[in-house]
């Protein structure tokens, strides 16, 4: 033992180790020398629940926001077992982690917001609220234990002489056997076991070279030598780790077999056992499929040539992404998007699964409104979707102070700038002395939004940026995960038009600026002819802009301008010359865009005012946009209308929110018109209504992915 060197199968509790198994008890900690060092900073502690009862467990830290224990330590009765329930834990639970004295400071202290259960095992994955910033995952072993291979064992469970140690130990086991999903190993002396509170800890094989690898996790123990027992007996059990694929990515030449899932904070990619590659959304909606049901015993594999292919159990390819990426990563975003990435990292490929400005994480899109008090306040309002697309009441989830802003001068768009999974604001403020700011209201896990923090600023005066000739955009421009900001900004010494992107970091910022390469001549492009779209219309993964635009005769051009893997924009392409202005005049047209039929592709569909409002919709090929498609009838003045395109039910179809005015009431109403295969429109479905004159419309503002 290392101060405790027996463990015990397991759950701790703060009176009882529970969870008999058979013969053995479930595995609660290891006694065994204490950890002085930080090489076991990826052991976790886990405290589930409140009080007296309280269990305790350990767990391994695999990736940033993910902990693998076992499935056991979240039954709902420890004593007579079970497994844990996916979603959220039934009691609250804490991890700590790159700590071995949990009396001490440092390290990552986190609560477990999501739990992933591995069917047909005692493991689960256990998703941290916060990342573990700073403390290396473990690796997961990519080949079996062989029977007589020495391993180690780590946990903060009982030791010899602790009923409750505060502190990581760690044993050295010997395999005496290996079955299909599990280790059975002893204690290499009789000081070395696993004790309770040690259920979960990682069993580790080391590396050449220094390092160790996940082997398995411990789940059962005789806890020979654990305190409070008379038992000698130092064998236990771990489930193996290395016969699956857990994480959020998968390294070329990596494989899914059935049940194995890669998982995010927003989306799962799961190989299902009939042979169906799926992506599911924090609501349990399938948003994309390869399509491949009806093949058991099926494989997914990323190959080294960076191509994912899905091969029957004959070896037949029955889909394959088509993608060239050798050294590549399949990457499984926190966004919701599962992404091919090349050696370079940039993505070629994408299941653009993104839930758009998703507020409380539910997979669903949510609605946010800037709403400007009259006496000179500010604040946020949420409309949350819910599962059958209508829009909930609205909840406040920002207030700002006096004076704070002026809503007249500012410029709002939302996206995903940290990369969450999350919906966050960059508010773009001008100033009387000609300066410009810019900030970033982070989306918090509550919904609600951080203080605006400053990110970018012009000085009075300057020579190529002025408030009135800026217009921010949002996307994932170099598709790296996270939101980026467009500014399209007309050079207000020249004249000459571009396009500059700010690209998101891992710290919560931006990066400096970058001009695109392409420059539109003074005089060439008027500002307030455009009326400005982004997503992801050829589907490689990066979002692009676009450009609705007025000819001098009112006809309509649609424009998208490409990105580059660096995020930087190129020169617009035409993808759409609309007819004779007596059939669409530009400025009877409120374009929209969003992902209508789910085919990974973003559309374009504008609302026309012709004395009967209509909806039109324009498929994109990839390429091009198909002829206007009539999508949605009705009698609505859109001047009595904001509307912001999202997936309200959560099905992996954009659909059409709404506030709607009635000026003879007073009373304002949320609308929702979901989408059908076919990526026409259900009918309009009425969600939360106001009292007469309850909620001013005239102050509401709702904020898109994109402005002007």
């Amino acid at each position: 033992m290392f101060g405790r060197s027996v463990w015990m199968t397991g759950v701790f509790t703060a009176g009882v180790a529970t969870g008999l198994l058979g013969t053995a008890i479930p595995a609660n900690a290891v006694v065994g020398a204490a950890v002085a060092d930080a090489s076991y900073a990826f052991t976790a502690n886990l405290r589930i629940g409140e009080g007296e009862r309280t269990r305790a467990c350990s767990g391994a830290l695999i990736d940033s926001s993910w902990v693998l224990t076992a499935s056991a330590c979240f039954a709902s009765d420890p004593v007579l077992g079970g497994e844990a329930k996916p979603g959220k834990p039934e009691l609250k639970t804490v991890a700590t982690l790159g700590r071995n004295d949990l009396a001490g400071t440092g390290g990552h202290v986190s609560e477990v917001v999501e739990l992933v259960p591995r069917d047909g095992t005692d493991l689960v994955l256990a998703r941290l609220a916060t990342p573990a910033a700073g403390i290396a995952p473990v690796p997961l072993a990519s080949t079996p234990v062989a029977q007589g291979q020495a391993l180690k064992a780590a946990g903060f469970g009982r030791t010899k002489t602790e009923w409750r140690p505060d502190r990581l130990h760690a044993a050295s086991f010997g395999v005496d056997s290996v079955t299909g999903g599990t280790l059975n190993v002893s204690g290499a002396t009789a000081n070395d076991a696993i004790c309770a509170g040690d259920t979960g800890g990682p069993v580790l094989r080391e590396r050449t070279g220094g390092g160790f690898e996940l082997v398995g996790v411990s789940t059962r123990s005789w806890q020979g030598g654990c305190f409070g027992t008379d038992e000698t007996r130092t064998g236990a059990v771990a489930t193996r780790t290395d016969t699956f694929t857990f994480g959020s990515r998968l390294a070329a030449g990596g494989r899914l077999r059935a049940g194995d899932t890669l998982v995010s904070a927003s989306a799962r990619l799961t190989l299902r056992a009939d042979g169906d590659l799926v992506v599911t959304s924090r609501a349990g909606n399938v948003l994309w499929s390869t399509g491949t049901a009806g093949y058991p015993g099926a494989t997914a594999v990323f190959g080294t040539d960076g191509n994912l292919v899905v091969r029957d159990a004959a070896g037949t390819t029955r889909w394959a992404s088509g993608t060239s990426a050798a050294g590549g990563t399949l990457v499984v975003q926190d966004r919701g998007n599962v992404v091919v990435r090349d050696a370079a990292g940039a993505t070629v490929w994408s299941s653009n699964t993104v839930v758009d400005h998703d507020q409380d994480h539910d997979g669903r899109s949510d609605m946010t409104a800037w709403y400007d008090f009259a006496e000179g306040t500010d604040a946020t309002y949420t409309f949350k979707g819910r599962a059958d697309g209508s829009l909930s009441g609205h909840t406040k989830t920002y207030t700002a102070a006096l004076g704070q802003w002026r809503a007249e001068y500012m410029k709002r768009v939302t996206g995903d700038f940290t990369g969450d999974g999350r919906g966050d604001l960059v508010l773009v403020q001008g100033y009387g002395d000609t300066s410009v700011k810019m900030f970033l209201a982070a989306g918090k896990a509550d919904g609600t939004f951080a203080e605006p923090v400053q990110v970018w600023a012009v000085a009075p005066n300057h020579t190529t940026f002025h408030y009135t000739y800026m217009t921010p955009q949002a996307g994932d421009f170099n598709g790296d995960g996270r939101d980026d900001v467009a500014l399209w900004n007309v050079d207000r010494t020249t004249g000459v038009t571009r396009i500059w992107t700010f690209t998101a970091n891992a710290s919560g910022g931006f990066d400096r600026m970058v001009a695109s390469e392409w420059s539109g001549p003074s005089g060439t492009w008027a500002r307030d002819r455009a009326k400005f779209l982004t997503g992801d219309f050829n589907g490689d993964g990066r979002d692009e802009l676009g450009a609705f635009y007025g000819q001098g005769d009112n006809t309509v051009k649609q424009y998208v301008f490409p990105t580059t893997a660096a995020g930087v924009f190129t020169a617009p392409q035409v993808w759409w010359t609309g007819p004779a202005a007596t059939t669409y005049d530009w400025n009877k047209a409120q374009p929209h865009a969003g992902d209508f039929n789910g085919d990974r592709r973003d559309d374009v569909m504008f609302w026309y005012d012709n004395g009967k409002t209509t909806g039109h919709t324009l498929l994109s090929t990839g390429t091009a946009f198909a002829a206007p498609k009539l999508t949605l009838g009705g009698d609505l003045d859109t001047a009595s209308l904001q509307l912001v395109v999202g997936d309200y039910n959560g099905d992996g179809r954009d659909d059409l929110g709404a506030m709607y005015h009635y000026a003879a009431t007073g009373v304002v109403r949320m609308w929702t018109w979901t989408t059908k295969p076919d990526a026409g429109f259900n009918g309009a479905l009425l969600g939360w209504e106001s009292a007469p004159g309850s909620f001013l419309y005239e102050q509401t503002k709702f904020v898109r992915p994109y402005s002007g």
